[in-house]
């Protein structure tokens, strides 16, 4: 089983460091979030900020990530809403998006930006990972 990570190191992002500019082929969005378990009352999909999702890259790295925030940049609110974060994602696998950059955000939390044209990016603050290789893809993204 691949490890948990909770925090890029300087040897983690060494490691994941090839990872940029490979293309996203899938992207599964779960129902529920590891987020979810240190929350004092259930979280509506309504309201909904974190989310735990796959990666599917075109090399078969799938990475599984647990209690992402979605937001357009750095200083702009994460996304909200089950749907709307879900369609947010899907837009950008349809529109060939690509793992741009990895970097570390605040404590040095995993922080992916994807980018589907020019102009259009994504940034996924991300507070757990694991790195695994897939053989087949999803059916839905």
């Amino acid at each position: 089983m691949p490890d948990l990570h909770l925090s890029l190191s300087d040897d983690l992002w060494q490691e994941m460091l090839p990872l940029e500019g490979e293309t996203i082929l899938a992207i599964v969005l779960w129902d529920r979030s590891l987020a979810d378990e240190g929350m004092a009352q259930p979280v509506s999909d309504q309201n909904r900020v974190f989310v735990d999702l796959d990666l599917y890259l075109q090399n078969q790295t799938k990475l599984e990530l647990y209690g992402v925030a979605v937001s357009q940049d750095e200083t702009s609110p994460p996304l909200a809403g089950m749907e709307r974060i879900g369609q947010t994602l899907t837009q950008f696998v349809q529109a060939n998006a690509r793992l741009d950059e990895i970097a570390a955000g605040e404590d040095d939390m995993l922080a992916l930006i994807l980018r589907a044209g020019q102009n259009r990016s994504l940034l996924l603050a991300v507070s757990a990972w694991q790195e695994d290789v897939w053989e087949t893809l999803p059916t839905t993204t």
